[in-house]
């Protein structure tokens, strides 16, 4: 496990049971450093593409390649996604993917992104050098986000859903402040609060058909946020960090938003997820 605290990027990894110190991490990384890397990285819920837009900025000042694919529904808000599944956000990601046309790439999910990139990788495994779930679902064949939730926030989203005719999920200021974002400033809580759409439902409570658990049988890590507060204690890690078979597990003081409060850390932990060897 590698525990990585802001301002003192010093770490301690343990990867099947080795463990070894990383130091030397306290001054600034350059472009150059480490060998070139294509990631693609999948936003969660709420969210767009933008989301990741200061993780990109400094993983491509470090020399890396980044692809920030966006999944559908995340334009108009008044807009119907009753339509929308894990078929569409699968395909989303697949077409950047295949675009680029390159070589093995580091696929990164956030949040409900990890459920997309497990079921990206069943169809490219050939595709994916690592799969990194940055406090995200690793679910199983069969399952749903919703059925792993705690049954309180299954219900209060269900009740969220009803809102809407569609069923999209809206996202309450109080919820998003108190528990998505509570170390950010209030400008900065505000203005990407102000971004936020409603999240399509059947993504959530659908189950994931996987051919094979590709969360096991790929090189894998797990990125755990030490102030998140969307889910009770040990959801995220151990939870489903532990369903990843002995991975490398890095965990980050921050809160579940950490691509906005703290885009620089949650870079520099995937650049080291990234090296690590399968």
């Amino acid at each position: 496990m590698a525990r990585y605290v802001a301002g003192s990027l010093h770490a301690v990894m343990t990867t099947a049971g080795r463990t070894a110190r990383l130091d030397g991490m306290t001054t600034p990384k350059t472009a150059g450093l480490t060998a070139s890397k294509t990631f693609v990285l999948v936003h969660g819920s709420w969210q767009s593409s933008w989301s990741w837009d200061g993780v990109r900025d400094r993983l491509r000042a470090l020399g890396h390649r980044v692809i920030t694919p966006a999944l559908p529904g995340r334009g108009d808000i008044g807009e119907d996604l009753s339509w929308i599944g894990h078929d569409d956000n699968v395909a989303a990601v697949l077409a950047a993917l295949d675009a680029d046309g390159g070589g093995p790439v580091v696929l990164a999910g956030h949040s409900l992104g990890g459920v997309t990139i497990s079921q990206v990788a069943d169809q490219r495994p050939e595709r994916i050098a690592r799969l990194v779930y940055c406090a995200a679902f690793v679910l199983e064949d069969g399952e749903s986000a919703g059925d792993v939730m705690p049954e309180q926030l299954r219900t209060a989203i269900a009740e969220l859903a009803r809102t809407r005719a569609d069923r999209a999920i809206p996202m309450p200021w109080e919820l998003w402040r108190a528990n998505f974002i509570q170390t950010a400033s209030e400008q900065l809580a505000r203005e990407s609060f102000r971004r936020l759409v409603p999240d399509p439902y059947r993504p959530v409570f659908e189950p994931v058909k996987l051919r094979r658990p590709v969360h096991r049988e790929l090189p894998a890590s797990f990125l755990s946020f030490t102030q998140d507060q969307t889910m009770p204690p040990g959801f995220w890690h151990p939870g489903m960090s532990g369903r990843l078979n002995g991975a490398a597990v890095a965990e980050l003081d921050g809160d579940h938003e950490m691509l906005l409060t703290a885009p620089g850390l949650l870079a520099d932990a995937l650049d080291e997820a990234a090296a690590t060897p399968a």
